[in-house]
């Protein structure tokens, strides 16, 4: 009797860095948006719409609809987001958490979900894809973008939370009050109202040369504190600076193994720290207090056992 064969089944490749891929964007600008919506009229019907649509109907317009930025120090972070999530999508084989689009004539511009679309992607998946319609015009379309990005698993360090909160305020993005900013972005409303007062202070001012005033819409929330050295050899961006910095460190402690050791065992860690410099963690503390203010002050009434605000 012949022996039965038993039956090989082949593990598909595991996703990795190098498989991520990063979807091509549209390069449209919110003016080209505006113009193109406004000319293919009223969207459909009233209320969300879930669907599922094909891959090729689905386009991106980061500069418009992707708040977060550019960041260097974010870039590995991302890509392990991707990575996670299209391993995901290969193990379960079915799609991932809806993405929410905007429609201009017969293209859904993503509003939510860039990381998901480059999951898509990255395991080159060929199925329909369940979305969920935005109706609104351009600027409620951009806030609703923005509202994504602040309750995306990567969180938003306090620095782009502010530009993101200087960019609204330059564009006057949905006409909103310093409270509408602070609300949307999570900074504080005293930083929105100083926001709204630099940038009516700055369009009136009289003593600007012509290139600084012509550099206007572009100037960053820490250069608009400093408007002397726009556009000179002094221009320097601080926060470009940070993140390159931050990411060739993060990147050090990855190729030494130090990452493993730090994430392995936090009160470890922590003594490290205090042992390197006993300053470090009081530092620390003060550098994360814009993010982490309400767990702060949580573990904070937790150690104390006091029950008043802070």
């Amino acid at each position: 009797m012949a022996k039965s064969k038993k039956k090989r089944t082949e593990r598909s490749p595991r996703v990795t860095w190098a498989n991520v891929v990063t979807p091509k964007d549209s390069g449209k600008t919110a003016e080209e948006l505006r113009a193109e919506s406004s000319a293919a009229g009223p969207q459909g019907t009233q209320g969300p719409q879930l669907r599922s649509v094909t891959r090729s109907s689905l386009h991106l317009a980061e500069s418009v609809f992707q708040w977060r930025g550019g960041a260097r120090a974010d870039k590995r972070e991302r890509e392990e987001h991707i990575r996670t999530l299209a391993t995901a999508l290969k193990n379960q084989g079915t799609p991932l958490e809806r993405l929410t689009v905007w429609p201009v004539a017969d293209r859904l511009y993503v509003l939510d979900g860039h990381h998901r679309l480059a999951a898509y992607d990255t395991v080159k998946w060929t199925k329909p894809i369940p979305v969920e319609v935005f109706e609104g015009d351009l600027d409620e379309a951009r806030l609703r973008a923005l509202a994504g990005n602040i309750k995306d698993k990567l969180r938003m360090t306090s620095r782009q939370k502010s530009e993101v909160a200087w960019r609204i305020t330059k564009e006057n993005i949905g006409k909103l009050s310093a409270e509408g900013v602070a609300d949307a972005t999570t900074i504080s409303r005293r930083q929105a109202f100083v926001m709204k007062r630099v940038w009516r202070e700055l369009n009136g001012r009289t003593d600007l040369t012509e290139t600084q005033r012509e550099k206007l819409p572009t100037i960053t929330w820490q250069q608009a504190r400093d408007p002397a050295t726009w556009g000179t050899a002094e221009a320097w961006d601080a926060d470009e600076w940070i993140d390159q910095k931050a990411t060739e460190l993060a990147e050090l402690l990855r190729t030494k193994n130090v990452e493993a050791a730090l994430t392995r065992d936090v009160e470890i860690t922590a003594t490290a720290l205090y042992l390197i410099d006993g300053r470090l963690p009081e530092r620390l503390i003060e550098q994360w207090a814009g993010d982490h203010r309400e767990l702060i002050i949580d573990l904070a009434k937790t150690f104390t056992g006091a029950d008043e605000d802070f």
